[in-house]
This record gives C-alpha cells, sequence and structure tokens, in this order.
C-alpha cells in the first residue's frame, strides 16, 4: 500500500505543478524550467541575453559581469494552483569578473492523493525543492563574457528526498553591431539521487538569446527588444519575445509572447525604478481556467 501511494504522488506531482504545458512531466524537478525575476516574465522570459544583475545566476552567469554594480534581488512568485516560489540572489561585480549566489525554493501544498478514482483523497500531502548555488563571471576581452552556476539541488515529496548537483554554463558576446548582444547557455547538467526507487533526470535546457537596444530620437524614452529559442530536453522548442519601453529613466512597460505552449502564450510587465531601487511586477495569464500567475520582484544596488 504504501510503495502504491509513494508512486501515485511522484507521477501525481509534475502533472499538478505543469498541468496543461504540452509535454512536460518528462524530466523531474520542472520547477528549474519556470523562470524568475518579474522583468524577465513581463518580457516573454526573453532574458538569456538581457540578464545582467543578481538575476544572471538563473538566466545565464556570463551576464553577472555585464552589471554596472553589485545588487541583492528577491523575488516571489505566485504560480498556479495556489503554488508558490521564492528567489533571491547576491552579485559582487568586479572590473573583470563578478561572483553570485542564489537560493531558490519552490513549494506545493494540499496535493490530494488518490490510488483509485474517488470522490475523497486518502490524505493530502506536500511537495518542496530547493536550489542553492554559486555562480562565477569572467570578461575574455571587449567582446566575450563567460560564466558557470554550481547548484546544489533538493527535493521532498510526501517521506521521501532526494539531493543532487546540476552546473549551468554561459556566455554573453557583443556584436560589433551597435546595439546588439547575444547570449547563449546551457543549463541543469547534472544528476540526482534516487527518490524513492526512481531517479530523476534533471531538465536540461538550451537557450540562444538575442537582445537589441533600439535607437529612438525621443530624448526620455528607451526600447528594447528580445528573442531566446528555448530546447528543454525531450520536448519541443519554444520561441519567446519580448520588449521594454523605459519612460524617463523611471516606469518601465514590458510585453512578451511565448509560442510553443499549449497554456500560455502571453505576459505583461511594469516597473518603477527610483535611483538604487527597482520593483517589477508581471502578469502570465493560463488558459484552461488554470487562472494566471503574479510575480513581484525587488532588486537593490549595493
Amino acid at each position: 500500500m504504501k510503495k502504491a501511494l509513494l508512486m501515485a504522488i511522484l507521477i501525481l506531482v509534475p502533472l499538478h505543478l505543469f498541468a496543461g504545458f504540452e509535454n512536460e512531466g518528462k524530466n523531474g524537478l520542472s520547477f528549474l524550467k519556470i523562470g524568475i525575476n518579474a522583468r524577465a516574465a513581463g518580457m516573454g522570459e526573453a532574458y538569456t541575453a538581457v540578464a545582467a544583475d543578481a538575476s544572471a545566476t538563473y538566466w545565464n552567469p556570463a551576464g553577472l559581469v555585464s552589471a554596472p554594480f553589485s545588487n541583492v534581488l528577491f523575488h516571489h512568485n505566485e504560480w498556479i494552483e495556489g503554488i508558490r516560489g521564492e528567489f533571491a540572489a547576491l552579485s559582487f561585480v568586479r572590473k573583470k569578473s563578478a561572483w553570485g549566489l542564489h537560493v531558490r525554493s519552490f513549494n506545493i501544498g494540499d496535493i490530494p492523493v488518490r490510488i483509485i478514482p474517488s470522490e475523497n483523497p486518502l490524505e493530502k500531502t506536500s511537495a518542496h525543492y530547493l536550489s542553492a548555488g554559486l555562480s562565477y563571471a569572467r570578461r575574455l576581452g571587449s567582446t566575450l563574457d563567460v560564466g558557470a552556476t554550481v547548484k546544489y539541488l533538493f527535493e521532498k515529496i510526501y517521506v521521501e528526498s532526494a539531493t543532487g548537483f546540476a552546473l549551468d554554463v554561459g556566455i554573453m558576446y557583443r556584436s560589433p553591431f551597435p546595439n546588439l548582444r547575444f547570449g547563449f547557455v546551457l543549463q541543469n547538467l547534472g544528476k540526482m539521487n534516487a527518490l524513492f526507487t526512481e531517479k530523476s533526470n534533471l531538465p536540461q535546457i538550451s537557450r540562444l538569446g538575442v537582445l537589441y537596444d533600439i535607437p529612438l530620437n525621443f530624448r526620455n524614452i528607451a526600447a528594447r527588444a528580445a528573442v531566446d529559442l528555448v530546447k528543454p530536453s525531450q520536448e519541443n522548442v519554444r520561441l519567446h519575445l519580448g520588449a521594454e519601453f523605459v519612460l524617463w529613466k523611471q516606469i518601465a512597460l514590458r510585453g512578451g509572447f511565448l509560442e510553443g505552449y499549449e497554456a500560455k502564450n502571453y505576459s505583461f510587465g511594469i516597473g518603477v525604478l527610483r535611483s538604487t531601487v527597482q520593483f517589477d511586477y508581471a502578469l502570465t495569464p493560463f488558459a484552461d481556467d488554470l487562472g494566471s500567475t503574479h510575480r513581484f520582484s525587488l532588486n537593490f544596488a549595493l
């Protein structure tokens, strides 16, 4: 009975977390595929070539060295079905190098457990996920930055738990064409120990991004556009498009479009920039009555 119950939970959790997504549930620790930072979410998660603050510890560690100053970032994610995620990161920027630290948690509560169709579940349980890592980035000449993140991973579902390690490696390339930058990253190269009797395959992801700072003749408006191609292992290729307009260096308006998902297609965001503090909010509606996600971020310059 206990074995059947545990197996039912291990199958149920990824379905509960990613209901309505095409090709989801083929790997473990799927929370690693959910982007962080409300600014990135508002731009449709087209952020591989954009990340240039502490959020680069997730998106592309090479971006850490592009930041003009060290900073600390706090992020909260109100995901679908009452699921919540937290993220905090700290970056230390030097002239030609940068370090970053991050910790991330994702929690799913009140998961109904059934092993046969029934009106009332046998019980309710929860799932908890954690990622903590150290990042390093280095500038190699005038056009190329490289970076890597080493992550410790933990998951607990019902009474079972597992640990593992993963590596992200990325590059940033500043094109000779004005205002054009490219980013590339490989995420989650590693493995997990067995959870109960099964080992989870990590969701290895390849991201290729392009950022273009649009030259405008309006003195008080800055604009940029970004494109990402995202390929999770054993899943289809996704296209992410994003744009950001900054008015008077204080208010940011963002929008994004996502292709390759069944349940989400667009996002919106807004940001308020005040001296050394930045607040961002993003909304991503989901189809099939799943609701919407709300993400909030606070970024402090050090």
